[in-house]
C-alpha cells in the first residue's frame, strides 16, 4: 500500500529538520564528539532540575494530602523521587568517567528520561487538576509551567528529548484544561498551546545554533592542527626562507639558510639592510625599479605580499618573491618587518612564456592580433597626444593571394608552410623596429616608422611585394606565392585605431581588384567608395517595406522566328536621396548582409505573379544567387511561388553563375536537382567570363547558356570572339541546351550570332528593361508586325529603340 504523499512545504521541512539533526544519529567520530558536548550541557544541569524536580514535588504532594488520597498521591511521588535519583545517578557517573564521544544509544536514553519526567508532570495535570480547589490549581499549573518552561530549555541541546517532553506536558495540560470545563479553561487551552509552540521552536532555533556553534569550534580546532602541521612542516623541509629586519632595515635575526642563499656567512649578513643587500645582488640587466618598489613598500608601513624582485645568487640568476608585515611594538609603532622569501623562478619563466605565447602567433612565431592592437594603440596615443612631434608610421594589411585554393588543393600542411614561409621572408624584409604579425588565416599586417618619409614606404613595399611574389617549393610541390598589399598612413588618413584598420582594409581590397601580387595606398576616393557602401548597406535594410525595390523586365526574341519567347527580370532599386543605385552596387551588399535571401524570395514571387499575366508561350527568367541556392528550402520557396501565381514550372527558368560551382557545395547541387524535378529550366549566365570549365557542364546538365555581352561587344572586331562564339553555341547544341546572348545592340551582331546558329537574343536592338505594363503592350504591337525582321533591318538603332 503506498504512502500517501505530503506536500512540498512539509517534504523541504523535514528535509531540513533530517539536515539539520543528522548530528544525533549519524555514528561518524565527528557527530559522536558533538552528541557528547549537547550531553554535557545537559549535565552542567542536571542537579539544579532534580533539585526544581523533587522541591516541586514535594511542594505539590503536602499542598494537595488533604484533597487528594495518599494512594494516589504517595505512588507518583516515590516514582518522581525514583526518576530524579536514577537522572543524578548517571550524572555522578558521567562526571567520574567524562567521554569524549556518545553513541546514538545515549541520546535515546535522554530521550526516554525526558519522557518520564514529562509523563509524571503531565499525569498529575490530568490526574488531579479537575478535581482540586481553585488554589491548589493555580499551584499546580504554575508548577507544570514551570517545569514545562525549565525543562525544555534545559533539555535544549537535545531536542529530541526537549520535544518529548515539552509535547507530552502540552498535551496533557490540555486534557487536563478539558476536563476542568468552562469558558476560561478553554481560552488556557489557547494558551497553553500557543505557548508549548513557541516553546518547541525556541528549543529548535536553540539546538541548531548550538550544534552549528560545535562543529565551527571542531572544524577550527581541525583548522588550527593542521596549521600548526603546516608550519611545523615548512620550518623543517620547505625551500622558503624566514627573514626579520629591525626598525632600521637591518637583519636582526639570520639562519644558517638565508645565508647561504646570498652566498655570505651569518656575520656577514648581521648588521646589513634589505635593500643594501638587495641593490648588491640584483643582476647586471636588471634595473634598480623592483629594489625600488620594495623600498617604497617599506616605507609606505604596510603590510605586502607577492612583491617580486630579481637577485644574483650562487647559483645564478633567480626571482624571489618578499611577502611580510611590520611588527608593532607596545606603543603601536612599527618595530621591524618579518617575512618570507619565495623562490619563484619557475614560475616567473613559465608566466614570460605564457605572456610570449599570448601575444605570439604559434605557427610563424611573429606577433598576433593583440601585440599588433597593443602596439598600434600606443603608437596611435602618440600621434593623438603630440601630433606634430609623433613620428608618423604606416600600417600595412596584406594577405596571400589564393590562399584556400592552395589549401584545397595541396593540404593543411602545405598551407602552414606557406604561412611559415610568409613570415620568414617579412622578417628578411622588414628592419629590427618594425613590428610584423600574423593577425589570422592568411592575413598578415606590417607597423613601420616613417622617419624618413613615404618614398622609404614604397621602397619597402616594393621589397615585401619582390620578396613575396616568388615561388615556393615544399618538398614536392612548388607553390607560386603572391600577396596584395594596402597601406594607411598615420595621421594622414586617420588618428584612431579603427581608422586604421579600415583605411588599410580599403586599399587591401582595392590591390586585389586591380590584379593582386600589388600594393595600394588609401585614398580619400576608397573611403568615399566604402562610406556610399555602408550606407547602400544600411538603406538596403527596409527597401522591400518602403516599396522602394521594382522590377525591369526584358524580352527574349528567337532569332528564326523573331517572336518574343521570354523575358529576363532584372531587379532596380530607387532610393529617395541615393536616386537610382545600380544592381552592381547594392546586390554584392545584399549577399554580404545576408538580405539576398528576403530580396530574391521577393523578386521569385513577383516575377512569378507577373509573368502568370502573360501569354503562356512566354517564360521568365529569375537570377538567382550563390546564397539563395545555398538555403535548404530553396526548393521549397520556388514550388510556393509557382503555386500562388499559378504559373506552370515550364515557363520559370532560374539562372545562376559559374562561382557556384567553385565551391560545388552538396546542398545547392542538391537544389538544382530539385528544380530540374519541379520542371523549372536552369541557365547558366554569363558562361565563359568567370571559372569556365567543361566539368561544370558535365556535372549538371543545364537547359541554357547564355554568352556573355563582353563576348557579343568583340566579336564585331576579332576574329577569335567570333570563333569562340561558334564554339560556344556548338557546343551547347551537342549537349541539348539553348542558348541566349546578352548585350546585343545593332543588326550586324544578330547577323554574326544568327550564322553562328545562337537561338536567342535580349539587348537594346530589341527592347530596353522596361516595367511589366510596357512589356505587355510591346506584345500585342509585336504581333501586330511592329517587330519583324524586315522593318526591324530598314530602322536605325535610335529608331528601333524609340519604337
Amino acid at each position: 500500500m503506498s504512502s500517501i504523499p505530503l506536500p512540498p512545504g512539509w517534504q523541504g521541512f523535514l528535509a531540513r529538520w533530517r539536515q539539520d539533526f543528522h548530528v544525533y544519529r549519524a555514528t561518524d567520530p565527528d557527530s559522536a564528539a558533538i552528541r557528547a558536548r549537547h550531553m554535557q550541557s545537559i549535565g552542567r544541569l542536571t542537579p539544579l532540575m532534580m533539585f526544581a524536580n523533587l522541591a516541586g514535588g514535594v511542594l505539590l504532594a503536602t499542598s494537595l494530602r488533604e484533597r487528594v488520597p495518599m494512594w494516589e498521591l504517595a505512588p507518583w511521588l516515590a516514582m518522581l523521587l525514583l526518576v530524579c535519583g536514577s537522572a543524578i545517578h548517571n550524572w555522578w557517573d558521567h562526571l567520574q568517567h567524562p567521554r569524549a564521544e556518545v553513541s546514538p544509544a545515549a541520546i535515546r536514553r535522554a530521550v526516554s528520561g525526558a519522557t518520564l519526567f514529562g509523563l509524571l508532570w503531565g499525569g498529575a495535570a490530568v490526574a488531579w487538576l479537575a478535581s482540586i480547589p481553585l488554589e491548589q490549581q493555580l499551584l499546580l499549573a504554575t508548577l507544570v509551567v514551570g517545569m514545562m518552561c525549565g525543562g525544555a530549555f534545559a533539555l535544549a541541546s537535545v531536542p529530541q528529548a526537549a520535544s518529548a517532553y515539552l509535547g507530552i506536558i502540552t498535551l496533557a495540560s490540555v486534557v487536563a484544561l478539558l476536563r476542568a470545563g468552562g469558558v476560561v479553561y478553554l481560552n488556557m487551552v489557547v494558551l497553553v498551546l500557543v505557548y508549548g509552540c513557541l516553546l518547541g521552536l525556541c528549543v529548535l532555533t536553540s539546538a541548531r545554533i548550538h550544534t552549528a556553534r560545535l562543529v565551527s569550534e571542531r572544524e577550527a580546532e581541525r583548522q588550527g592542527q593542521l596549521v600548526e602541521l603546516l608550519l611545523r612542516d615548512f620550518e623543517e623541509h620547505s625551500a622558503d626562507l624566514l627573514w626579520e629586519v629591525g626598525c632600521d632595515g637591518r637583519f636582526s635575526r639570520v639562519s644558517t639558510r638565508l645565508a647561504g642563499a646570498f652566498g655570505r656567512s651569518e656575520a656577514q649578513m648581521r648588521g646589513t639592510g634589505l635593500i643594501e643587500i638587495m641593490v648588491r645582488q640584483l643582476p647586471f640587466d636588471q634595473p634598480e625599479t623592483h629594489v625600488n618598489r620594495l623600498a617604497a613598500t617599506i616605507a609606505a608601513g604596510k603590510p605586502y605580499k607577492d612583491l617580486i624582485v630579481p637577485v644574483q645568487t650562487v647559483i645564478g640568476p633567480r626571482w624571489w618573491s618578499l611577502t611580510a608585515r611590520p611588527l608593532e611594538g607596545e606603543g603601536g609603532g612599527i618595530v621591524g618587518w618579518r617575512g618570507v622569501i619565495a623562490d619563484v623562478t619557475d614560475a616567473h619563466l613559465a608566466q614570460e612564456r605564457l605572456e610570449h605565447q599570448a601575444h605570439s602567433d604559434s605557427l610563424t612565431g611573429l606577433a598576433n592580433r593583440l601585440q599588433l592592437r597593443e602596439h598600434l594603440q600606443r603608437a596611435v596615443e602618440d600621434v593623438q597626444v603630440m601630433p606634430q612631434a609623433a613620428t608618423p608610421f604606416a600600417l600595412i594589411c596584406l594577405d596571400v593571394d589564393f590562399f584556400k585554393a592552395i589549401n584545397d588543393a595541396l593540404g593543411h600542411s602545405v598551407g602552414d608552410a606557406v604561412l611559415i614561409e610568409v613570415a620568414n621572408r617579412l622578417r628578411g624584409s622588414l628592419r629590427e623596429a618594425d613590428l610584423a604579425a600574423r593577425v589570422g588565416g592568411d592575413e598578415f599586417a606590417i607597423v613601420i616608422d616613417l622617419a624618413d618619409g613615404t618614398p622609404q614606404l614604397h621602397a619597402m613595399a616594393r621589397r615585401i611585394v619582390r620578396a613575396l611574389c616568388q615561388p615556393f617549393r615544399d618538398g614536392d610541390h612548388l607553390v607560386s606565392l603572391s600577396v596584395s598589399i594596402g597601406i594607411a598612413i598615420a595621421p594622414d588618413h586617420g588618428t584612431t585605431l579603427d581608422e586604421l584598420l579600415t583605411h588599410a582594409d580599403l586599399a587591401l581590397y582595392e590591390a586585389k581588384e586591380r590584379g593582386r601580387g600589388r600594393y595600394e595606398l588609401f585614398t580619400p576616393v576608397l573611403g568615399e567608395r566604402h562610406r556610399r557602401r555602408t550606407m547602400i548597406a544600411q538603406q538596403l535594410r527596409g527597401a522591400l517595406d518602403r516599396n522602394e525595390l521594382s522590377l525591369a523586365w526584358q524580352p527574349q526574341v528567337d532569332i528564326a522566328s523573331w517572336r518574343i519567347v521570354g523575358a529576363e527580370v532584372l531587379l532596380r532599386w530607387q532610393h529617395p536621396t541615393l536616386g537610382h543605385v545600380s544592381p552592381a552596387d547594392f546586390i554584392a551588399v545584399a549577399e554580404e548582409s545576408g538580405q539576398i535571401n528576403a530580396i530574391g524570395a521577393w523578386v521569385l514571387e513577383q516575377a512569378c505573379l507577373g509573368a502568370a499575366n502573360l501569354p503562356d508561350s512566354i517564360s521568365v527568367s529569375v537570377n538567382a544567387s550563390t546564397a539563395q541556392l545555398m538555403q535548404e528550402d530553396f526548393v521549397d520557396l520556388v514550388a510556393r511561388a509557382l503555386q500562388h501565381s499559378a504559373l506552370a514550372p515550364q515557363r520559370l527558368k532560374i539562372e545562376i553563375t559559374e562561382s557556384l560551382f567553385m565551391d560545388a557545395v552538396p546542398v545547392a547541387l542538391a537544389n538544382l536537382h530539385g528544380l530540374r524535378a519541379l520542371g523549372v529550366a536552369i541557365s547558366l549566365d554569363d558562361f565563359g567570363t568567370g571559372f569556365s570549365s567543361l566539368a561544370y557542364l558535365l556535372r549538371f546538365p543545364f537547359d541554357v547558356l547564355k554568352i556573355d555581352r563582353s563576348f557579343v561587344l568583340e566579336m564585331m572586331a576579332r576574329d577569335d570572339a567570333r570563333a569562340l562564339v561558334r564554339s560556344i553555341v556548338e557546343m551547347a547544341a551537342s549537349l541539348g541546351m539553348g542558348t541566349v546572348a546578352e548585350g546585343v545592340e545593332d543588326v550586324d551582331q544578330l547577323d554574326v550570332l544568327r550564322q553562328a546558329g545562337c537561338a536567342q537574343i535580349q539587348g537594346y536592338l530589341v527592347a530596353r528593361p522596361m516595367p511589366l505594363p510596357q512589356l505587355e503592350l510591346m506584345l500585342i504591337d509585336w504581333k501586330q508586325g511592329a517587330g519583324r525582321p524586315d522593318l526591324q533591318a530598314t530602322r536605325t538603332p535610335a529608331e528601333r529603340v524609340a519604337a
